[in-house]
């Protein structure tokens, strides 16, 4: 982790965690906290927050006991909230041609749904998939790897290295359990939440924030002093 000056926008590649970060909260946490019919994914979450299971796991087990027909989980997705600067900070970096690119333990469908119903722009998205049949919800993984450190359903990792512009420096937002293996590996880290309590305990600098319109700050700052100093 780099740290220090952020790199002017030419120079710069963005990753954006999505729930808790674009959302106000966790989509699937919701859902299933909602959804599930049986009291035993509390368990399952447990043993995810204790570290004695990955969220793949966690995600499956979950999702065994979600019962959601798709009327309904469209009227649960319409509910779902943005952080008020998302659009303010995806048109900044779309404005800029900055690469970026959602990361996301969630699914991918669900992130395009919230995104469009919010009238905001959609950059690259990599995350899981959810096969929808009936009331049952089931989880693809696409991006899975065998040797991810943390058996994520999402290896961020790994999509980092495959995605990654070496002429750039990365910035990685995020707030959760899930980012902390890919912010490990970032220039440069915003973080929140759980993200920035992980860092802090291993004495990892970061940029704090508390939504999205303090990321914006920092970067037009950042950025109109690099365009000053040309």
């Amino acid at each position: 982790m780099r740290q220090g000056l952020l790199p002017a926008p030419d120079a710069a590649q963005v990753w954006l965690d999505f729930d808790g970060t674009i959302s106000r909260r966790d989509v699937l946490d919701e859902l299933i906290a909602t959804y599930a019919v049986r009291e035993s994914w509390k368990l399952v979450e447990e043993r995810w927050q204790a570290g004695l299971i990955g969220s793949r796991e966690c995600l499956r087990q979950e999702f065994a006991t979600v019962r959601i027909a798709p009327a309904e989980l469209a009227k649960f997705l319409a509910s779902c909230d943005v952080d008020p600067a998302a659009g303010e900070l995806l048109e900044l970096l779309a404005e800029h041609r900055i690469p970026t690119t959602i990361l996301s333990d969630g699914m991918e469908s669900f992130i395009r749904i919230i995104l469009t119903q919010h009238g905001l722009e959609i950059p690259a998205i990599r995350a899981n998939r959810v096969v929808h049949r009936g009331d049952r919800l089931r989880l693809v993984c696409p991006y899975r790897r065998r040797q991810c450190d943390s058996s994520a359903a999402h290896c961020k990792c790994f999509s980092m290295a495959q995605l990654r512009d070496p002429s750039r420096q990365s910035i990685y937002i995020g707030d959760g359990r899930s980012d902390l293996c890919p912010a490990r590996k970032a220039d440069h880290v915003f973080a929140k939440g759980a993200l920035a309590r992980a860092l802090s305990a291993e004495h990892l600098a970061c940029i704090p924030f508390v939504s999205l319109a303090d990321v914006v700050t920092v970067l037009l700052r950042a950025w109109s002093s690099a365009a000053a100093a040309i």
